[in-house]
């Protein structure tokens, strides 16, 4: 490719040879025509090698996996994954259930990144179980008055479950995210905020999987409001979703206790094809310090006797203190906790970041008629993060079942109670 700096030096050897020619052969006019000329030429060609290196992908970050950007902001690509590899052992005092074993709760691959600067773009899939399930996948187009997202993605509800797995505090969510049903759907999203706060809302109709003629829909919303003050920061946020099954099925309410491998002590029947949630929640970061809460309640239409609504309600409190001094990050702009900085990982030479936390979490799926049970758990957890991407945790789990009848597990007395521990290694990029 003819260059630039190739053109400076015809223009040079043209200049000399200008100067060294004699005046008759080349009037002072033609000569600063020339030079006029071949300096326009010149200014051209940088200003395409400007623009092409522009175009040029470069590598942006390498942390831990590398992402490719191009310098005018217009194109991104961005490889992501996860790794979650699990040990579990729970048993129950009835003795119908005594688990020892392993699993991958995750292995995740996805890309995410920009197309024309406004649109961005996300794809992942998670391999665990030896199963393929579509987790995120969706466009987000960006414009002045907010964020317009199509696809897969989550409802907008809970802190709980707004925060990334990579981030939450312990290694399953509070119970009610799992028993009310909130996962990702097919849907159409609307966002907006600010640097302390969020509102999101989006109309859904299932979700990937979904193999029905006529899928119902689900309209959920979330807001966040907080702010800093020396040394920490707050949060207030609440969300509402509302549903309809809509194929002539009906939805289900059901929970284990703390760990995956668990068998579910907690659940009811089929009972209402529409339901109604409701959500608060608190969080706030002081130095190491961080605690958090939420409180939700349910109301399946017709789910109770007589025709009557059944109410169901589930809820958690948690406090984490990090013992080397690190801060778990709570994110205003997202509404959600984000990864800590770790100050001495261990690839450095350090010891890396240590957390102790504990949690108080309950789930009430009994209600007119309904007898799915009340499950009461407190749960200690120890987080080591060897670095920013990468942890190991442990959680150990006491649960206590009460007026379960509906679940043959915990006998004729409708009580139980589940002891569980759980080990985890996991790394993300």
């Amino acid at each position: 490719m003819f260059k630039a700096k190739h053109m400076k030096g015809l223009l040079a050897a043209t200049a000399l040879t200008a100067i060294t020619l004699p005046t008759s052969a080349q009037s002072v006019g033609e000569l600063k025509a020339q030079l006029e000329a071949l300096t326009k030429r010149l200014e051209e060609l940088e200003q395409r090698e400007s623009t092409a290196a522009k175009k040029t992908a470069v590598v942006k970050k390498a942390e831990p996996a590398f992402a490719l950007a191009t310098e005018d902001g217009l194109f991104e690509f961005n490889l992501r994954g996860r790794i979650y590899a699990d040990a579990g052992w729970a048993s129950d005092k009835d003795k119908t259930m005594d688990i020892d074993a392993t699993e991958f709760r995750t292995a995740r691959l996805g890309v995410e990144g920009k197309a024309w600067k406004k649109l961005k773009y996300k794809l992942e899939a998670d391999f665990a179980g030896n199963e393929v399930n579509l987790k995120d996948a969706y466009l987000q187009y960006s414009s002045d008055m907010g964020k317009w997202t199509f696809g897969q993605f989550k409802t907008p509800n809970s802190l709980e479950e707004q925060t990334s797995s990579r981030h939450t505090t312990f290694m399953e969510r509070a119970s009610f995210t799992d028993a009310f049903g909130l996962a990702r759907m097919m849907g159409i999203g609307y966002g907006n905020g600010g640097s302390n706060w969020t509102f999101k809302a989006g109309v859904f109709r299932g979700s990937n999987a979904t193999d029905v003629d006529k899928e119902g829909y689900a309209v959920a919303a979330r807001a966040t409001f907080g702010g800093k003050f020396d040394g920490g920061v707050w949060m207030l946020g609440s969300s509402v979703r509302f549903q309809d099954v809509g194929d002539g099925s009906k939805l289900r309410y059901r929970q284990r206790p703390h760990n995956h491998l668990s068998d579910r002590f907690v659940a009811t029947g089929r009972l209402s094809e529409k339901d109604t949630m409701y959500g608060l929640e608190a969080a706030g970061q002081f130095g190491a310090f961080h605690v958090a809460g939420e409180w939700a309640s349910l109301s399946a239409k017709d789910g109770g006797s007589r025709g009557r609504n059944a109410t169901f309600s589930g809820g958690y409190v948690e406090a984490g203190w990090f013992i080397t001094g690190e801060s778990k990050t709570l994110k205003l702009e997202k509404g959600a906790w984000d990864r800590p900085k770790v100050k001495n990982p261990v690839h450095e030479g350090g010891l890396g970041a240590w957390q102790i936390a504990a949690k108080y979490d309950v789930i009430d799926l009994t209600d007119n008629g309904v007898f799915g049970g009340e499950q009461d758990t407190w749960i200690l957890g120890l987080n080591w993060y060897l670095n920013r991407h990468s942890r190991f945790m442990m959680n150990y789990s006491h649960s206590s079942i009460d007026e379960a009848f509906d679940v043959a597990a915990n006998g004729d007395d409708g009580a139980n109670s589940v002891n569980t521990l759980g080990m985890r290694f996991q790394v993300d990029w």
